[in-house]
């Protein structure tokens, strides 16, 4: 399932530099990519029983197990749930729909803030977070200053923007794997996809 999460996050973000124009909005970029992981995902993966009903594998807009950094439980934009039948919060004393454990959860960010970013982070990082593996998926949508394709695009001259190295100098990300995008159809940056992690940026081709 880890590779199989991997390649689909892969063959996604090659697939948005090619075609950044796909999704008008983040949330349809977060819709594209369900679509696409459950129809990679093997048919006898993509459902389990849970306390007698029939469970999807494959949840939008997931509970976190806790508040985290914010004031209440959020959501993972995208969740992939563990499929065994001992998968609750044990110490919460509940075994709830609500609680299930996660194997992944990918956030995305599309023309996303440094800060929107870090909040990824320490959500997917955070000791009661009950995700095993972490993944952000952030992109760039730039174009002309003065004569956006989009106005959800930014500016190629942004000073919003931050770079792959920028991205590595931020604390606690080690334990997520980062997927950086950059779709500029101005010609300012290099377009590509470059895996993030650990100390190291590797780019996927």
């Amino acid at each position: 399932m880890l590779e199989t999460i991997r390649k689909t996050i892969k063959r996604f973000c090659l697939d948005f530099i090619q075609n950044p124009y796909l999704c008008y909005t983040e949330h349809g970029q977060h819709a594209l990519f369900y679509t696409m992981l459950f129809n990679t995902i093997p048919e006898e993966q993509r459902f389990f029983p849970f306390e007698g009903k029939k469970v999807c594998t494959l949840q939008k807009e997931y509970p976190t197990a806790g508040k985290l950094v914010k004031s209440q439980r959020s959501h993972w934009d995208v969740a992939i749930l563990k499929s065994s039948t001992d998968i609750s919060l044990a110490k919460l004393g509940i075994n709830s729909y609500d609680y299930l454990k996660v194997f992944a959860a990918i956030e995305f960010g599309m023309n996303a803030t440094e800060n929107h970013l870090k909040v990824d982070i320490h959500r997917l990082s955070h000791c009661e977070s009950n995700v095993e593996h972490g993944f952000i998926v952030h992109l760039y949508r730039l174009s002309d200053s003065g004569d956006l394709f989009s106005n959800r695009d930014w500016s190629s001259k942004s000073p919003r923007i931050r770079t792959r190295n920028q991205i590595l100098e931020i604390e606690n990300r080690k334990s997520v794997e980062i997927y950086y995008g950059m779709a500029d159809i101005t010609g300012n940056f290099d377009q590509g996809v470059w895996r993030i992690k650990g100390d190291e940026i590797q780019e996927i081709i």
